[in-house]
């Protein structure tokens, strides 16, 4: 009878270790776009393939991958439209993407990369359409000094692309302005520099994030989440350049989980002539 006791409790002690750990992710969200003299849509979907089971912990849910140094495999797709309030015509965006992101096993040293194409059609009324492909990638490496805190640094090529990943995280209004303010003249290449950090401060976790791009013209983008605990965190974000006559993106934003494998959110993006609200959905298994 001790025996059948105590094989009960080591089986169930395993299951409630792994009960809320998941491998697979998936994320929708859908941005409502309000511009001075015209309106847009956009919708992503994305997913990852965790190559070892996300242990969550007592942790925000939403860092839990981070935190857990879980490399991964996944990919996007994102659709745009914009069309402007005297129907003259509109713009069409396509996207797809791949991404991955390793941790390197018992180092500190971080790798990643992306690969996207975008497909944009224009079309006038009355007149006809015209589309475009264009390719773009990402390739990063970073350095984990400490628990919590990535520093990476790495080369993309935005001017013909946008990631549809970072469409999901950053919203597609942040990303068409980063876009194309940083390959203004087309230069291939830009370097991007990229920050974040994981830590408690006054007894609550909280997220601090940066990212440049350094191309004609130089992006930057600041960001922070406060978890008032677990599965519940609100959100802001500053974006600008060095562009002459830049206009500032700001960004507010909440995130709940239902429970560990469901959550929302709910976003709003301004600038300058423009503004959107957005709504997203996780699901985790």
């Amino acid at each position: 009878m001790k025996k059948l006791s105590l094989l009960t409790a080591l089986i169930s002690a395993c299951f409630a270790i792994n009960a809320h750990a998941y491998q697979t992710e998936t994320k929708g969200s859908y941005e409502r776009i309000n511009m001075d003299d015209g309106k847009g849509n956009s919708a992503v979907i994305t997913g990852k393939y965790y190559f070892n089971p996300v242990q969550t912990r007592n942790a925000p849910l939403a860092e839990a991958a981070f935190l857990d140094r879980a490399s991964n495999i996944g990919g996007g797709y994102a659709y745009s439209k914009l069309k402007d309030d005297e129907g003259f015509g509109d713009l069409q965006f396509n996207i797809l993407g791949l991404q991955g992101e390793f941790y390197i096993p018992d180092s500190q040293f971080y790798l990643s990369g992306a690969l996207h194409r975008t497909n944009v059609k224009a079309t006038i009324n009355g007149v006809g359409s015209h589309s475009e492909n264009g390719h773009g990638y990402h390739l990063e490496a970073g350095f984990l000094p400490v628990h919590g805190l990535l520093l990476a640094a790495g080369v993309a090529d935005l001017s013909d692309s946008i990631d549809p990943i970072q469409i999901a995280q950053y919203g597609f209004m942040t990303n068409i302005a980063n876009s194309a303010i940083v390959s203004e003249e087309k230069d291939d290449t830009a370097i991007s520099l990229r920050a974040k950090y994981v830590t408690q401060v006054g007894g609550y976790y909280t997220n601090f994030e940066a990212l440049s791009y350094i191309g004609d013209e130089t992006t930057y983008r600041l960001g922070a989440d406060l978890y008032l605990d677990p599965t519940l965190s609100i959100g802001i974000s500053f974006a600008d350049s060095t562009l002459k006559d830049s206009d500032s993106i700001f960004n507010i934003r909440a995130q709940k989980f239902l429970n560990p494998q469901f959550a929302v959110g709910v976003g709003y993006t301004t600038t300058d002539g423009a503004d959107s609200y957005g709504l997203n959905g996780t699901a985790r298994f």
